[in-house]
């Protein structure tokens, strides 16, 4: 679980990922509030390339929507150097389970239809629900994913 101590990293990552549309650092100070179980993070437990121990490798937002059976997946990074090494999968599968383990029966997200992140959710169970054009504005496509559990 994420700490106050992680609120900077975390931002950090959430610019460098998502760049115009990252949410703001405030948000993630209240989000560990509302819903410390679903903010995860991932640090450096062995000098993993250049980055020092403990720096952060990866972060994953959830979120339980007004009906309590139906879960979020708000946001996943990870920093470029530890791309490719199942840090982005080991922190869903976490945040799969406890949004499950809370009685999420359904869990959304969205991602851009180019973003090389959709192959990583659909080996995860994520299906194509729909596809929205602006979902965050125009020329701002977006599809949506559903897991059952």
């Amino acid at each position: 679980m994420a700490t106050k101590a992680d609120m900077a990293e975390i931002f950090q990552l959430e610019q460098g990922a998502f760049g115009t549309h990252c949410y703001p650092d405030f948000l993630f100070r209240q989000l560990l509030d509302l819903w410390p179980n679903y903010l995860l993070v991932a640090e450096n437990e062995a000098a993993l390339s250049q980055l020092p121990v403990g720096a952060l490798l990866g972060y994953t937002l959830g979120g339980v929507g007004e009906a309590k059976s139906q879960g979020w997946v708000l946001s996943l990074a990870v920093t470029e150097q530890a791309r490719g090494l199942g840090i982005g999968k080991a922190l869903l599968q976490h945040l799969i389970g406890r949004l499950t383990e809370e009685g999420c029966q359904q869990l959304r997200l969205t991602v851009h239809p180019d973003n090389s992140a959709a192959g990583l959710y659909h080996a995860l169970g994520f299906e194509h629900e729909s596809t929205e054009p602006d979902y965050f504005g125009p020329n701002e496509p977006r599809q949506v994913l559903l897991h059952t559990v």
